[in-house]
């Protein structure tokens, strides 16, 4: 992922669904995240593509990215990811 990361969170959330290459959940605090990229170690064992996992809940750890210092656009990469 390009960018520089600006923060690592750990949150809960629970899988909604997979569209054109990205993944969305809704955050226990009630905001809905879209993560534009899966770490290859997060997603073993884990399809998110399939509807298996969907309206399950997650503990994700995740990056959030900006380009050049912007903060406006952030973006966010699931690094880990464990079923709960």
């Amino acid at each position: 992922m390009k960018g520089i990361i600006v923060n690592q969170n750990v949150e809960y959330g629970v899988f909604k669904k997979y569209y054109d290459g990205y993944f969305q959940f809704l955050m226990d605090t009630g905001d809905m995240l879209v993560f534009e990229e899966l770490s290859p170690s997060a997603s073993k064992g884990i399809d998110l593509k399939s509807n298996q996992f969907h309206n399950k809940s997650f503990e994700i750890t995740y990056s959030e990215y900006s380009e050049n210092e912007d903060e406006n656009f952030v973006s966010y990469k699931i690094e880990k990811l464990e079923l709960i």
